[in-house]
């Protein structure tokens, strides 16, 4: 108990001998010791309390608890959360899961009251409850979901309106951890809900997930996934129309930037067509080919009376007879031919993206800007846009003095951000210096200290030792130096003249003048 005492009385001694900044370092580091110490208690004999069952049936609840209090185990309910300490959380599950209900109620409301005395209002709102029910057990029972609420707003049924007002549904869909809901199972619950609840679209339901701790609007991302290839086709051709824009005012730039520098501006506008179209055309060739031709001859001889004589048509030929009437001869030709009818057929489609029409505007910096300058930069601009006046286009050139005051200050704002993004840089650089070099001022401390108190330790060590072999002897008197150089009085004199000559010479030469004037007299 003694050398306690006395080490303690030492190691009191000790930091008494210490300097302020040692003493206030090894409070700081002795403070955080015992803070840290105390942390790591506290933290180990805190009891961690994991979730039993939450979002339950009240009367599910109820029983829990009671059971809980039975067994003398300590619960803490949050939320509609029951918690216990995580050590027992899965045996309580085991033992409690045959004792819970089926949670939400059905049809089987229907079945508890009679509906004898019931008016109509509790009647409809008694069928709500059980359709809600119905609609969460259902939903329930996919693998994914852990808990399921179905909250309906049904409209009534009235002879005054002409039409109903659209029904309303809203589901919260708490899934199992580390599980995920897949989008197909959304729409199922979607279909399911339309199909059960009289007079509502998929548009009037709103389901609400929570999927690992985070909740999120799962029937906005379906909306949003059916819209999204509308969208992405929008979203395309707007980006194409830009594109376009930018490469028209990017070409008019160069060609009035190395005459005009900064002092132009220059705005384009472009109206591109994307529908697709098919057109198809046939043209008949007029110089017919002749694909067949057939002729046909017949000659005829007769005996007998006069004949007519004249020409009957082009393709016979007459005999006439003497007047006797002894002979009648005629021959006849028909000739057949078909032509080759020549078309061509022609077919174009029109590919979207089309440019319909382009506008420019070229704003110069120049009040008394020329018509002939006006001229010039148009016809610069029409070859850069490739200028068609038939699809509407249009091109406008004006000269004006610009306001560069906004320009100004954007620079001065510019400049103002990037001095105070460096100040912070040099702040932060400042920050971490100082903080490193406390850091390293109190490690040195600590160094320094522990050294020390090693350098004490050993001395006690010696001292024992030299206590445990009863060493009496007497440390030796130091010897005296050794003086080789043994010097006198004038001896010392002399080296105090020349060291003096050597660092002030001219206060020595002083002297020696000095004294040769007064020798002279």
């Amino acid at each position: 108990m003694d050398k306690i005492k006395e080490g303690f009385n030492k190691l009191v001694g000790k930091f008494k001998e210490l300097s302020k900044g040692k003493k206030i370092a090894f409070c700081i580091l002795f403070l955080g010791l015992i803070s840290a110490l105390v942390y790591i208690i506290i933290y180990l004999n805190t009891t961690k309390y994991g979730v039993l069952y939450s979002d339950i049936d009240p009367n599910d609840a109820q029983m829990v608890l009671s059971k809980l209090n039975e067994k003398k185990i300590q619960y803490v309910v949050e939320n509609n959360t029951i918690k216990v300490p995580e050590e027992n959380v899965s045996e309580l599950r085991l033992e409690l899961a045959p004792e819970l209900t089926d949670g939400s109620k059905g049809y089987e409301l229907l079945e508890d009251t009679s509906a004898f005395g019931m008016t109509d209002k509790e009647r409809n709102l008694k069928y709500k409850m059980a359709l809600e029910g119905e609609l969460a057990k259902t939903i329930k029972s996919l693998p994914e979901v852990k808990q399921a609420n179905v909250f309906l707003v049904m409209q009534e049924d009235s002879n005054f309106l002409r039409e109903a007002e659209p029904a309303q549904a809203s589901v919260r869909l708490e899934v199992e951890q580390g599980k995920n809901i897949t989008k197909d199972q959304v729409q199922a619950i979607v279909s399911l809900l339309t199909g059960s609840v009289k007079n509502l679209k998929k548009e009037n339901v709103k389901i609400i997930g929570v999927i690992n701790g985070k909740t999120s609007d799962l029937s906005e991302q379906l909306l949003e996934d059916e819209n999204t290839d509308i969208e992405s086709a929008t979203s395309k051709q707007q980006q194409y129309e830009k594109n376009l824009e930018k490469e028209y005012e990017k070409k008019i730039l160069t060609l009035l930037s190395p005459k005009y520098g900064s002092g132009v501006k220059v705005t384009v506008d472009v109206d591109a067509d994307f529908d697709a179209s098919e057109k198809t055309s046939t043209v008949y060739d007029p110089n017919n080919v002749v694909r067949s031709e057939q002729t046909e001859k017949s000659t005829n001889a007769t005996t007998g009376g006069n004949t007519s004589s004249g020409p009957v048509d082009n393709n016979l030929s007459n005999t006439y007879t003497d007047a006797d009437g002894n002979t009648v001869e005629s021959s006849q030709e028909k000739q057949t031919r078909n032509y080759e009818v020549g078309k061509i057929e022609e077919k174009v489609i029109s590919a979207p993206g089309k440019v319909k029409r382009v506008s420019a505007s070229v704003t110069v910096n120049d009040e008394n800007l020329s018509d002939i300058e006006k001229a010039k930069i148009n016809s610069l601009v029409s070859a850069a846009i490739s200028y068609d006046q038939t699809r509407g286009d249009i091109i406008s050139i004006e000269g004006m003095k610009f306001n560069n005051d906004a320009d100004a200050l954007a620079q001065e704002e510019a400049a103002r951000l990037a001095a105070e993004e460096e100040a912070k840089k040099k702040s932060f650089v400042y920050k971490c210096i100082g903080g490193g070099a406390a850091a390293i001022a109190l490690l040195t401390i600590i160094l320094i200290y522990l050294r020390k108190a090693r350098k004490a330790k050993m001395e006690e060590e010696i001292e024992g030792i030299d206590m445990l072999i009863g060493d009496n002897i007497t440390p030796k008197e130091p010897l005296p130096p050794i003086d080789f150089e043994e010097e006198d009085e004038k001896t010392h004199i002399e080296k105090e003249i020349k060291r003096y000559a050597t660092e002030k010479p001219e206060q020595v030469a002083e002297i020696i003048k000095a004294w040769m004037a007064e020798d002279e007299r």
